[in-house]
């Protein structure tokens, strides 16, 4: 199901079909090199990740979603929604494509609308986002789309996060940002 369209890019749910083309993103090195733990995903965690994703859809009418260009249906990416469990109530903003899409604008074009589909058709006041300090691309995206830094916060494992956020108003201040 299509979720919403911008010039170049459908963005639509998660599909069972799309694990082939979700588990190459999830275990590439260059990819997950900034997400989480920093370690590639099996291809159960990915199948998993999908079956996450369609429960949220199921519950909450939103979550993470695939990325394909036009006209093809072709995942070369995903954005979406997570929902951080260290962090009750924050809604997060998540995103990753294909190095094969890098230096397009195929994110900030992605986030942008997926901010807005968040807050004009899922009710969200506030959306944040974490950071890797060295991903100095995925902050120009933030940036370019509106978010403002919130802040560089400590992780058990001794990295550090930077955390940006925005209001449905389009402001942005500390207020739940978790560090």
């Amino acid at each position: 199901m299509t979720v919403f369209e911008t010039d170049r890019l459908v963005v639509r749910q998660l599909r069972a079909d799309d694990l082939d083309d979700f588990a190459a993103l999830t275990s590439d090195p260059e990819i997950v090199r900034y997400m989480d733990d920093r370690q590639p995903l099996s291809r159960e965690r990915t199948r998993t990740w999908i079956e996450v994703s369609e429960a949220n859809y199921r519950t909450r009418g939103y979550g993470c979603f695939a990325v394909t260009e036009k006209p093809d249906d072709r995942m070369i990416g995903f954005c979406g929604f997570a929902f951080p469990p260290d962090r009750p109530g924050i809604v997060e903003v998540i995103y990753a494509f294909a190095p094969s899409c890098w230096g397009r604008g195929y994110a900030t074009e992605a986030v942008r609308e997926t901010v807005a589909f968040g807050f004009d058709r899922c009710g969200l006041t506030r959306i944040e986002a974490t950071v890797d300090p060295a991903n100095d691309a995925s902050k120009r995206v933030l940036e370019k789309i509106g978010m403002s830094y919130q802040g560089r916060g400590e992780n058990d494992d001794g990295s550090s996060t930077d955390y940006y956020a925005i209001e449905r108003n389009g402001s942005s201040d500390e207020r739940g940002r978790g560090i």
